[in-house]
């Protein structure tokens, strides 16, 4: 493999394992405009409509996965956790690294990539519905562009 090869893999794993979690890509964008509470952060992330052309599930994210995933984007360094003593109870906020405002802007040029290429994400997003996120042809199945080769 090139090095530049390398590089890229590398990179696209790496991005992968930092914004992949299922919930991460949610709560960053219910980060993006500033600081919430973690209440606040539920409620916004249960209002997006996510993964809805992808699965016929509607997924609700429930309190404990988000203390879990917070915690998680904490330790990893994704969100800054503050607690004001202004107030009684005090209050917790959550709020976005700037390095991880920084990847959301550059994003923007593949979010847009996506809406001009709606006709290749639609054929997948079929295909994931009709077999499952993980899903693929059975062995039986073949491919179509791939023949099976006889016994």
């Amino acid at each position: 493999m090139a090095e530049r090869d390398d590089g890229v893999l590398r990179g696209l794993y790496d991005l992968r394992n930092l914004f992949g979690d299922k919930w991460v890509p949610a709560i960053v964008v219910a980060l993006r405009d500033g600081p919430l509470r973690r209440v606040d952060i539920l409620s916004t992330v249960n209002s997006y409509f996510i993964d809805e052309n992808w699965t016929d599930k509607h997924p609700v994210l429930h309190d404990s996965i988000l203390a879990r995933t917070l915690k998680k984007m904490r330790m990893q360094g994704l969100v800054v956790r503050e607690r004001s003593t202004k107030s009684f109870p005090p209050e917790v906020e959550y709020s976005l690294n700037p390095a991880v405002v920084e990847a959301l802007e550059a994003a923007e040029p593949l979010i847009a990539w996506t809406r001009a290429h709606s006709d290749l994400l639609a054929q997948a997003q079929k295909y994931s519905r009709e077999h499952g996120p993980h899903g693929g042809p059975s062995a039986d199945e073949g491919d179509d562009d791939f023949p099976s080769r006889p016994a």
